[in-house]
């Protein structure tokens, strides 16, 4: 169920914006990169509040008092995780630490992914809420491509605290049953993974969403 807002009162959902990693590929702090006169990791936090998830709690590490003060002014709980370096499962653990009792699933959000339309994760959620799927994970898919976020249920937490390397989420869906919910959104193919994509990104539009 949702109200005219977008948010989900029938389960309670909170997001996770992943904003730890070094940018060892770019040539300098990729989530504090501008895009239409905001540092990515700005636009994706926005992104991550207009679903209606509460909280929405923000993974920092690397720059890590740079990214919170892109992010001044936002409604958002703060989390370090001191071990970002050795991969990113480490900061989906941390995050998923991090989280208030009672949450029954977590909407892991890359932060150097400001470009994912609104509808997106909204219709994940809107799947997870409406459908009840039996499924613990919930994934977009652009054309049998798995992309992100990912909706984790909270089935899923205990095995989160395992998880160990670079291998993110991703190490669990062998071991959990898998949705992929199929979308027409080519931009769920896009990453900002070199200075070329990126002035490919500046070369698209801002979200359509307002704070």
């Amino acid at each position: 169920m949702t109200d005219s807002t977008g948010r989900h009162d029938h389960k309670k959902v909170a997001a996770i914006l992943l904003a730890a990693g070094g940018s060892t590929r770019m040539r300098q702090p990729k989530l504090l990169l501008h895009w239409h006169g905001q540092p990515l990791v700005r636009w994706t936090a926005r992104l991550a509040l207009f679903t209606g998830c509460e909280p929405v709690l923000v993974v920092t590490g690397a720059n890590a008092q740079e990214v919170q003060t892109a992010l001044a002014g936002l409604p958002l709980i703060f989390t370090r995780n001191p071990d970002w370096q050795k991969g990113q499962s480490t900061s989906v653990k941390a995050g998923v630490k991090a989280l208030p009792a009672g949450i029954d699933a977590a909407l892991v959000f890359l932060g150097d992914q400001p470009h994912i339309p609104p509808r997106v994760p909204r219709e994940l959620l809107r799947v997870f809420q409406q459908d009840d799927p039996a499924e613990a994970i919930l994934i977009p898919a652009y054309q049998g491509k798995r992309a992100n976020p990912v909706l984790l249920e909270k089935r899923l937490f205990e095995a989160l605290a395992r998880l160990s390397g670079d291998a993110g989420a991703r190490a669990l869906f062998s071991q959990f049953p898998v949705k992929q919910v199929p979308f027409e959104e080519p931009d769920l193919a896009f990453d900002v993974d070199s200075p070329e994509d990126y002035q490919k990104l500046l070369a698209r539009p801002a979200p359509l969403f307002k704070d």
